[in-house]
Order: C-alpha cells, then structure tokens, then sequence
C-alpha cells in the first residue's frame, strides 16, 4: 500500500508544478507572464487556438489534482487510522459514588 501512495504523491507533485506552468503560460488581458516567459511561444506551440488548448488543459489537470488529493487523503487517513490508546492496558480509575443526602422534611 505504501508504494501506491508514494507513487501518487509522485503524480501529484508532477500535476502540480505541469498546472502551475499552464496556469503561467496563459496570456491575460494585460500579457502577464506568458507574454515574459515565451513572448508568442505558446501561440507558435499550439497555433492560433492557444488560449483554448490551455484552459483546457487547466481544466484537466485541476480535475486530476483535485481527484488524487482526495484519493490520497483517503489511502492515507486508513493507513493511519491506529488508535494511540491501543497499546494501553490499564484501565482509568473509577471515581467512587457519593451516597445522596435525603431531602430535608418541608415545613
């Protein structure tokens, strides 16, 4: 079990730095930093529909990211689910009862 976790903590570091790149690569209205880090780059990679292909791929990866997080919370939270209490054998002590006064007689 631990390999698949590592393996999928694997794929989320990758998913994570390959979305924060397109989210980068993305050209805003004011040009941002995908006009600083390839100019026209990301036009010439993907032609004149870059903007479409990006968002789509932004779209997919934070679809992965977001179901291997969950995947990974799970697997993880039943990995761990072990009691710290487990390894205890003594029981807590009782508190011992206090007998009830009676009630005083009304006048």
């Amino acid at each position: 079990m631990s390999i698949v976790i590592g393996c999928l903590y694997v794929v989320e570091v990758l998913v994570c730095l390959m979305l924060a790149l397109v989210v980068m690569l993305q050209k805003p209205k004011e040009g941002g930093l995908g006009g600083a880090i390839g100019g026209g780059m990301s036009e010439a990679v993907f032609g004149a529909d870059a903007g479409n292909v990006l968002i789509r791929t932004t779209a997919i990866l934070g679809a992965v990211f977001l179901l291997n997080t969950l995947v990974l919370a799970r697997l993880t939270s039943t990995v761990h689910s072990k009691s710290l209490m487990a390894n205890e054998s003594e029981a807590a002590p009782v508190a011992e009862t206090v007998p009830e006064l009676p009630a005083p007689p009304m006048p």
